[in-house]
């Protein structure tokens, strides 16, 4: 096995959209509960650095809502919440992101940003692996950009190491 294969890959596709893959040694349905279950998504998806997962609602069906909130040591919260376009099991899951700057001014009832950022991941058995393929279609090439250049894949790899390591101990 290629020691590469579980490292996060991006390809700009367009100049809104980025396609980021990642190999997991896992059957897809466990990886596929990992990204939708609350009570494991709390065990694998770290925030910025010194943050933790503290809310993590979701209604997984189309339409259905969700809200993930980060917290850090000193009450500090930031997040995204959105609603969810497809659910699949196991196979596919797309959402709505929109990015929560601040939270004296959040409101969960309000209408969703037409702007929000657009994210599919699909989950593809290959073997004993599961690939998942997760597109990002920003609102404008200089979102994209920035997310891009903000070191998105690095982020995602730190969140899916501690994914590899939960899938593990799963068996």
């Amino acid at each position: 096995m290629n020691p590469n294969q579980n490292e996060v890959k991006l390809v700009r596709r367009s100049d809104t959209e980025v396609v980021f893959t990642r190999y997991f040694d896992a059957p897809r349905e466990l990886v596929f509960d990992c990204h939708t279950k609350p009570e494991l998504m709390r065990r694998w998806l770290i925030g910025p650095e010194g943050m933790v997962l503290d809310t993590c609602e979701q209604d997984l069906r189309v339409g259905g809502k969700y809200l993930y909130l980060y917290a850090d040591e000193k009450g500090n919260k930031s997040g995204v919440y959105g609603t969810f376009r497809e659910v699949i099991v196991p196979e596919k899951l797309s959402n709505t992101e929109n990015y929560i700057l601040d939270m004296a001014s959040f409101d969960a009832n309000a209408p969703e940003d037409p702007n929000a950022t657009f994210e599919s991941r699909t989950f593809q058995t290959e073997g004993k692996r599961t690939l998942m393929t997760h597109l990002c279609r920003y609102a404008s090439p200089d979102i994209c950009k920035m997310m891009v250049e903000s070191g998105a894949a690095d982020g995602m790899a730190e969140c899916y190491l501690e994914l590899d390591r939960l899938l593990g101990e799963m068996g």
